[in-house]
């Protein structure tokens, strides 16, 4: 998306990584319309079966004789196998290449957002009850810290990527925004037993003293009239003139 565009569609198969929730949820945040194939039609999948052929063919042979193969290595090498020779080889079909085919076609991609921005979408929503003895929650066998501001609430809405714990972030179960990020809990820091005081929260309202004077923003209007040295747009009456 960054690379290419942003697109207002897209169309996959129905296998688990690409029906994840966090894909959805992901795609419905960015406007993406997601379709996915019929089931048992593997003609509607041509074309990502097509392009498995110089996948295994040209890209993992020339992998073979890597010892050590590692998932950045393998995403390294398959990004560059694809924009220096698969994008720039011709197609039979389409008698181009495909990237002179997708340059040459309408541009209908919007403008793509930022890592951070793209990583807080793919992620699913869920619930967690706070476990009040020591603030934490637990995602996928791991427990988080609340914050302490947030002590109060017994059920928490989480945001997270199931392959992706080091991003966990605590929204707001009405609205969505996200309030602040949760990190793993810190059993060795928790074990010297010192704790800071906290304040007993209330119910009731907070208590506000009476504002004085008028308000800041009518003030600042008002002089903002006086600098401009303009008569008032109102003639002013007379009281003491009964004419």
């Amino acid at each position: 998306m960054q690379k290419r565009g942003m697109p207002r569609a897209a169309m996959s198969d129905n296998g688990a990584a690409m029906t994840a929730t966090e894909i959805n949820d992901g795609l419905s945040r960015l406007g993406v319309l997601h379709e996915t194939t019929l089931p048992y039609s593997p003609y509607q999948n041509a074309k990502q079966e097509a392009f498995w052929g110089p996948v295994e063919g040209r890209l993992l042979a020339m992998l073979e004789d890597v010892d050590d193969l590692s998932l950045s290595l393998l995403n390294e090498a398959t990004q560059a196998w694809v924009e220096y020779e698969y994008n720039r080889s011709v197609h039979s079909e389409i008698g181009s290449t495909p990237l002179e085919r997708f340059l040459a076609g309408p541009d209908v991609t919007r403008s793509c957002l930022d890592s951070t921005a793209l990583k807080l979408a793919f992620t699913r929503t869920e619930q967690r009850v706070q476990r009040k003895s020591d603030g934490t929650i637990v995602i996928e066998g791991h427990r988080f810290e609340v914050p302490n501001r947030y002590r109060h609430l017994r059920r928490l809405e989480v945001r997270f990527a199931s392959w992706d714990l080091s991003l966990v972030h605590l929204a707001d179960d009405r609205t969505g925004k996200i309030l602040c990020r949760l990190f793993p809990q810190d059993k060795a820091k928790n074990a010297t037993g010192l704790r800071r005081t906290l304040d007993a929260v209330s119910d009731a309202p907070t208590d506000v003293p009476p504002a004085h004077g008028m308000a800041p923003l009518l003030a600042k209007l008002i002089e903002r009239q006086a600098s401009t040295r303009l008569p008032p747009p109102y003639l002013p009456k007379d009281e003491g003139d009964d004419r």
